[in-house]
């Protein structure tokens, strides 16, 4: 594990990727976060309430993406290079679903990838998304985290009910969660409350001794035992005549709460044999008996933790009353209370990219957690400090403070890499400077003899001329993923104007492309993926 260069309870103002980028590996215990969702319609905004400020900010951020705007060219790059299986999802989802999504996943992507570098080996991530991105994301985690590490697809009822035009009421969203190591992680089981109705009509007993309700279940269970303790006769009870063997609770909830609350001073350890047992189970008034049939235990509802928390959550309501900020997307805290309680501890660090109105980071202080929180907004500083005074009820009076860092911060690790059997690959050399011969053989082992504008193969290589895919004047670049080889006419009607994917387009209206079969072929392989990632 990592050492953190980052104190608790810090909350920066900065692009995430720069401050991920300087975080030491393995140094982050959970991180919970609610990314941008790319709906595509149009960004949002919202007021938010914080501090002495009546009024409220303006708050905005980003929920359209463009390749042009949101995405450098290194990372593109060094997404093709080093992690050829996200490259892969990023095109599919460039392909399948528009250029916009194919920038958010690659934006997104370099920094999730940042993200599986802070993340312990033994840590966990919750990435929020709705039904717009969802199948895009969880492709794209799988190719960071790997498909074994995915642990559950978490689904939140959002609200009861709600009218969309001509489709189904949009009502929830969806959390994935993934581990780093899917051999050892954090885990703590939580509970929810049984139902009333269900604990009516199952707890219907009560021997007005303290314990309170109970329910009646067997300690036996089927199949005669030939040898053992398990299949003798005890008292006037011989569990074989009824095809039972004997099953005392050596596990589970009663067998707990025997332990816990010292009822059988010793259990189970004292009392070598099943018989003793049994002994053990009828003194301590824990047995009802029967006349015709075999014993039972009494199960007190004390004794039940409630139901496993499922995938499915409708119990949690939406964000409202005094919790509300004025942030659109805001999440309740209950939602994300029950996600670090169950992946971490007391003491442990959680971590919140996209904090916003930092619920996260709230949940966090509450449940004794350590927390960081990163956020471009500048109203984010004011409205986590305004709710961990009004959410929390001892952070503030400890006299601690939340550190607002100007910069973000620097690796102490000697920048060495996470998780041996995931090591993201060192950026590869850059590639010495070619000559025009040069260049012109490797695109040809690329690409292929052939024009890439309108498909023509000459009989000699060198009538194919070396151009930008993307033009230079159009913030095209010199590396090779830019460069094609093109026919003089077609290099001509190019010039430093037009796109490849604009020059081919023409060339079809034209009626220049001299094999239809190879442009098909070229735009399945390419699509607009080709012209976006450059």
């Amino acid at each position: 594990m990592g050492e953190l260069n980052v104190p608790s309870r810090t909350l920066f103002i900065a692009d995430n990727l720069d401050v991920l980028r300087g975080i030491n590996s393995e140094s982050v215990d959970l991180i919970a976060t609610d990314p941008p969702f790319n709906k595509g319609v149009k960004d949002f905004e919202g007021t938010v309430t914080a501090g002495t400020d009546k009024k409220g900010q303006r708050v905005r951020y980003k929920d359209v993406w463009t390749w042009a705007d949101d995405v450098q060219g290194e990372w593109a790059e060094s997404i093709q290079e080093d992690h050829p299986n996200l490259y892969a999802v990023i095109r599919a989802a460039n392909a399948a679903a528009g250029e916009d999504m194919g920038a958010y996943l690659c934006w997104l992507g370099v920094r999730v990838l940042a993200m599986h570098r802070v993340l312990k080996s033994t840590g966990s991530i919750y990435i929020h998304v709705d039904d717009t991105a969802q199948a895009y994301v969880k492709a794209m985690m799988d190719a960071i985290f790997g498909r074994g590490n995915f642990r559950n697809e978490i689904v939140w009822n959002r609200s009861g009910g709600k009218s969309d035009s001509k489709r189904w009421g949009r009502v929830h969203d969806v959390l994935l969660y993934y581990t780093k190591d899917y051999r050892r992680f954090t885990w703590n089981q939580q509970y929810q409350p049984l139902d009333p109705e269900y604990v009516n009509k199952t707890y219907r007993y009560d021997d007005g001794d303290g314990r309170g309700l109970y329910r009646r279940l067997p300690l036996h269970a089927a199949g005669v035992t030939q040898t053992g303790d398990s299949g003798k006769k005890w008292r006037r009870y011989d569990p074989s005549t009824h095809n039972r063997h004997w099953a005392i609770p050596s596990k589970g909830i009663m067998h707990q709460y025997i332990i816990e609350h010292g009822i059988i001073p010793g259990w189970p350890g004292a009392y070598a044999t099943i018989p003793d047992k049994l002994d053990a189970l009828d003194q301590h008034d824990l047995m009802v008996h029967s006349i015709s049939y075999l014993p039972e235990i009494k199960t007190y509802l004390a004794a039940t933790k409630g139901i496993a928390a499922s995938d499915f959550i409708s119990d949690i309501p939406m964000a409202s009353g005094k919790e509300k900020t004025g942030y659109p997307t805001q999440k309740p805290l209950a939602l994300y209370e029950r996600i670090i309680k169950a992946s971490s501890n007391e003491g442990d660090v959680v971590m919140d990219p996209f904090a916003g109105c930092a619920t996260t980071c709230v949940a966090a202080e509450r449940l004794g957690r350590g927390w960081i929180g990163i956020d471009l907004n500048k109203p984010a500083r004011e409205v986590i400090l305004k709710r961990l005074r009004v959410e929390t009820t001892k952070s503030m009076a400890w006299g601690k403070k939340v550190r607002t860092p100007s910069s973000p911060p620097r690796r102490t690790d000697k920048g060495e890499e996470a998780a041996p059997e995931l090591v993201l690959v060192s950026p590869r050399p850059r590639s010495p400077k070619l000559s025009a011969r040069e260049l012109r053989g490797q695109l040809i082992i690329r690409d292929g003899k052939k024009c890439q504008g309108c498909g023509w193969i000459p009989h000699r290589d060198v009538y194919l001329e070396v151009d930008h895919r993307q033009p230079k004047s159009r913030n095209g670049r010199d590396d090779m993923h830019n460069r094609v080889l093109l026919c003089s006419p077609c290099n001509g009607i190019k010039s430093n104007r037009l796109t490849l994917a604009e020059l081919r387009s023409k060339s079809i209206d034209e009626g220049w492309m001299q094999d239809q079969a190879w442009d098909r072929a070229w735009y399945e392989r390419e699509g607009r993926f080709g012209e976006a990632m450059t």
